[in-house]
């Protein structure tokens, strides 16, 4: 099953293998940086609960932080632009927890 990632940037027929950054996706969908932003500052916030942080490589959830510790896990880094991407897919917190930023930006 492909990523959010792959879904978002598949369908804006953008090269997979590349990074971009908050300003580029921003541009690419049309949406305020700075909305994009506040989605990616919340998932910062968010990474401090582990038990729902996706572990690397299969990202697989798994809330037993005793078996898989932090270094097993996406970085905060990469746990922020997954929700970035999920909210541009309007995925999960796009309905959930960042539903007022969607409201608030008309998307």
């Amino acid at each position: 099953m492909p990523t959010n990632r792959e879904q978002y940037l598949r369908r804006m027929k953008l090269p997979t293998e590349q990074s971009y950054s908050i300003s580029e996706l921003a541009r690419f969908s049309g949406l305020p940086r700075s909305a994009l932003q506040e989605v990616y500052n919340r998932g910062t916030g968010a990474y401090s609960n582990l038990g729902s942080v996706r572990l690397r490589g299969s990202f697989a959830k798994n809330p037993d932080t005793r078996r898989f510790p932090a270094a097993a896990r996406l970085s905060k880094e990469q746990w922020s632009f997954a929700r970035v991407y999920s909210f541009l897919n309007k995925g999960k917190t796009y309905h959930t927890a960042d539903a007022d930023i969607a409201r608030r930006i008309g998307y």
